[in-house]
């Protein structure tokens, strides 16, 4: 499966993560361009024709674009066509950009015939060690705790579409109850430390910690509270721009507001569609200034990772 940066299921989206500068001769490409090539890709792996989407991507390196989750994606392309050494030149690439998540890596179904080879496991030594770098925290056993209450968030959510596409009630429940517990436990640990950033439990949890205030839709005071923390852990370097985007987006829809990125998607006669939009016709330039790749771009990638289709025109506001 696409690894898509900022992603989380129920909470919608994939951003885009900073990519290292081009080389100074490769061809630059607008927004505009990049944006296209990006979509047509996606758009050709949510069609299963992998290996219709390569050109786009090799288009893409060849202009200097050195995202890491963009290459893994190439990577998953390459594999699926069966075409195995570009798909392990690619994975190489992802992870000298920086790819960080080792246990993607060894899960995802798109590499199941890269796994036996050598060069599978030198990629993935490398992969680990970016990881564990990212995971170095002041408070490990808060850190540990995380990142399995994480992991338990993200089960629950996996498991509500295994039989069809709506849950039944019991799974409903299991889900509020997983996301109850992770609230109640949240605000003790927010009590006591603020917001749990990247120098207290690592990267990878306080990415999680975002998670689960994302998913804390049955407490919307605290959703809005903790954006306030958010926000001033993004000025202390803590958290990155686009944790901000999302939860800024979350909030304003759990209050019945037009968003400001297009990062909550809802169903619309079977369509994935993003929720009404303030100023929808500028919402690139400001995802863009959050580190966030097109709107179009995240239609795509959303179109891929659900097997739905999904479309990047907003629901219009409601006057």
């Amino acid at each position: 499966m696409a690894l898509l940066v900022g992603l989380n299921l129920a909470a919608c989206a994939h951003s885009t993560a900073p990519s290292t500068p081009p080389a100074a001769t490769a061809p630059q490409l607008s927004a505009a361009e990049r944006s296209a090539l990006v979509t047509q890709a996606e758009q050709r792996i949510a069609a299963n024709a992998p290996a219709e989407a390569l050109p786009f991507y090799r288009q893409l390196w060849d202009a200097g674009e050195r995202n890491p989750g963009m290459l893994y994606n190439a990577a998953c392309a390459a594999s699926l066509a069966g075409q195995k050494p570009e798909a392990l030149q690619w994975l190489e690439r992802a992870a000298d950009a920086g790819l960080d998540d080792a246990e993607h890596l060894t899960q995802d179904t798109d590499l199941v015939g890269l796994r036996d080879e050598p060069a599978f496991a030198q990629v993935l030594a490398k992969v680990q060690a970016t990881d564990a770098k990212k995971n170095v925290a002041t408070d490990p056993t808060l850190r540990d705790e995380v990142l399995k209450r994480m992991a338990v968030d993200q089960a629950v959510r996996k498991a509500l579409f295994v039989d069809g596409p709506k849950p039944g009630p019991e799974k409903i429940e299991r889900l509020n109850e997983v996301d109850r517990d992770n609230t109640a436990w949240l605000k003790g640990v927010i009590a006591k430390h603020g917001w749990p950033g990247r120098t207290l439990v690592g990267e990878r949890a306080s990415k999680g910690v975002w998670l689960m205030v994302q998913h804390a839709d049955l407490d919307r005071a605290f959703q809005r509270e903790c954006l306030t923390l958010l926000e001033n852990a993004l000025a202390a370097g803590e958290v990155p721009k686009k944790d901000v985007a999302y939860l800024t987006d979350r909030v304003l829809v759990g209050e019945g507001k037009p968003q400001r990125y297009g990062t909550q998607f809802t169903d619309k006669d079977g369509v994935m569609v993003p929720q009404p939009i303030e100023d929808a016709a500028q919402v690139d330039a400001r995802r863009a200034s959050m580190g966030l790749g097109t709107l179009e771009e995240y239609a795509a990638q959303m179109q891929r990772t659900f097997s739905r289709p999904a479309s990047a025109t907003p629901l219009p506001v409601k006057q």
